[in-house]
């Protein structure tokens, strides 16, 4: 019996909204989106994901929030942040937080996936 790890993306852009759907699809049978940390925190609530992949700066909850948010219900999770903006200023929190990984857009593929490896093993 193979069970597929359960994935939340969450990315206010739709443009890279979609675009890593129709990639993160082809490697996970199970992907929930969000385009804001809000809906992201109810999805997580709902599905429990295995790994969040979520941007940083996004309307009504950013992704730092909704990181400290997913950490207070499972110490654990495997998160993945990603920003377009590489400022000191996340990195300190990032460590502080555990975060898994943190990844600068335009998000390089390869290392997504290595990323992702790393997290779920």
């Amino acid at each position: 019996m193979n069970i597929q790890p359960v994935l939340l993306y969450v990315e206010d852009e739709e443009n890279i909204r979609e675009e890593m759907i129709e990639i993160l699809e082809l490697d996970f049978d199970k992907v929930h989106t969000a385009k804001n940390g809000k809906e992201g925190l109810e999805l997580y609530k709902k599905h429990k994901p295995d790994l969040v992949i979520t941007d940083i700066q996004m309307p009504l909850m950013d992704g730092l929030t909704l990181s400290k948010e997913v950490l207070s219900i499972k110490p654990d999770a495997k998160i993945i942040l990603t920003s377009a903006f590489n400022e000191n200023s996340y990195r300190e929190q990032i460590e502080e937080l555990g975060i898994t990984a943190y990844i600068n857009k335009p998000i390089n593929i390869i290392e997504l996936f290595e990323q992702i490896n790393l997290a779920l093993t």
